[in-house]
């Protein structure tokens, strides 16, 4: 009995068998139209790992890797942080040794992100420094002791990948290496992309790339390389965020994150705790992607499930990559994305416990396509007041909720008020629906309970 296969490991494997099949046949995308790709990539980023099986980290790893191994990829992209702190490499060393024994020994790209480099305790910062966690990283992927950026052709395709050696951001000595690879690159083959791997985004591309010191040199070497596909991590958005993928003079797509979901520097949210997404364990997610002459196709996998994420919606960028059409340009779909809308009576409720007051509304139509609601409070003959409420569309499809619960944060209201509410439900570009309104009073015996509101993460 116990080398017998149960029911779940077995339709789990057959399901895998199932995606296997539909790129061995070249059947999602217009760009493959039934042939084989040219090449298969599969892209993981963000593991913050340590070396147990036990960890988060590694058994995300484990869960991308049962689906990658039966879709069979020609070469591994890692966009950096596996380590969780560069006090050592030994995540980085089993995060090699388990894809070289689930994936077989494939070439790896892959750079340092700033957990390899940093997080190191002041006992050990004369020894762990920059340059030695560098080096380790780069011993357990047979590159150069010192190479901060690494240029590979594999399969006819140019892969390159840059290590940061900072915190802060790529110095003007590392991006004038990456120009230099990148102008080899095209010297060699003007008309095919060129992976450009890094941990930080290029400034104003993807969601929450809005860092100047991070990614603004970045940005502007690229701006110059159409052929450019830049893939970068580090701000574990979600896959299912529309933004992840972005194109203006070149294409640039966020690969997320295999530890935990975070949203940041977007509307900050009354159900996060700091950047951290509620369920933030359901946001872990790995891509595929698959090369063929006249385009790419990037598939999205939730590590959790092992699904596919939309799997009659992959993104399709053809090629070449045209600058003055981009298909995936923020303008451009933000002019085309209708703003959600409720469809039905939101039915509002106001639920009084232990000192807090939550608003419970029914969620907007085509609730992935939500990307949370705006809650506006005005007191009776006061000004009024915005808070935006996180919806669940990252989150496993069996566990979104038609019903969303909005906690009044600390100060939102007082006891013996009148007030004005109207909800907006918000779409991925900004565009707000049609508000549901409603008015009600707190109940002047009510003692509200101030203090930070304590958010579940699980």
């Amino acid at each position: 009995m116990g080398n017998m296969t149960s029911r779940r490991e077995f339709l789990r494997g057959a399901a895998c068998a199932g995606v296997a099949t539909a790129a061995a046949t070249g059947t999602h995308g217009a760009a493959g139209r039934g042939r084989q790709p040219l090449l298969r990539i599969a892209v993981m980023s963000d593991i913050q790992g340590y070396p147990y099986p036990e960890d988060a980290g590694m058994r995300n790893l484990e869960r991308a890797l049962d689906v990658l191994a039966p879709l069979k990829p020609d070469v591994v992209v890692n966009d950096g942080d596996i380590n969780d702190s560069g006090r050592d490499a030994d995540a980085v060393a089993w995060y090699k040794a388990r894809c070289d024994a689930r994936l077989g020994r494939l070439p790896h790209v892959a750079c340092t992100g700033n957990h390899e480099i940093a997080f190191i305790p002041p006992e050990m910062e004369s020894i762990r420094t920059p340059s030695a966690c560098l080096r380790d990283f780069n011993a357990v992927f047979g590159y150069g002791a010192d190479e901060r950026v690494v240029r590979r052709t594999i399969c006819g395709f140019d892969f390159i990948a840059l290590s940061l050696s900072r915190i802060e951001g790529y110095t003007d000595d590392e991006i004038g290496e990456l120009k230099s690879a990148l102008d080899a690159a095209v010297a060699r083959d003007a008309t095919r992309p060129v992976f450009v791997v890094t941990h930080y985004h290029p400034f104003g591309t993807v969601n929450n790339s809005d860092n100047e010191m991070q990614g603004l040199a970045l940005r502007r070497l690229l701006d110059s390389y159409p052929q450019a596909v830049s893939i970068s991590g580090h701000t574990h958005n979600p896959l299912q965020d529309p933004r992840s993928i972005w194109q203006g003079k070149f294409t640039a797509v966020d690969t997320s994150t295999l530890c935990y979901g975070c949203i940041e520097n977007n509307p900050p949210a009354a159900n996060q705790i700091s950047c951290l997404v509620p369920y933030g364990h359901e946001a872990v997610g790995f891509m595929m992607a698959e090369v063929y002459d006249d385009g790419i196709v990037f598939r999205r996998f939730s590590a959790r499930d092992r699904r596919e994420i939309e799997p009659d919606n992959p993104w399709m960028v053809p090629w070449p990559h045209r600058p003055e059409s981009p298909r995936y340009g923020f303008d451009r779909r933000r002019a085309a994305t209708p703003a959600p809308q409720f469809t039905c009576d939101p039915e509002p409720t106001l639920w009084y416990d232990f000192g807090y007051v939550y608003l419970m509304f029914n969620a907007a139509e085509k609730r992935a396509a939500v990307f949370g609601y705006r809650v506006e409070l005005a007191e009776d003959g006061g000004g009024a007041r915005s808070y935006f409420h996180l919806s669940d569309y990252y989150r496993l499809e069996e566990n979104r909720t038609d019903r969303i619960v909005f906690k009044a944060p600390s100060g939102a209201l007082r006891s013996g008020a009148s007030y004005r509410c109207r909800i907006y439900p918000v779409g991925f570009f900004g565009r707000e629906g049609r508000p549901c309104e409603w008015n009600f009073s707190i109940r002047s015996s009510y003692a509200l309970r101030s203090g930070a509101p304590n958010f579940v993460q699980e």
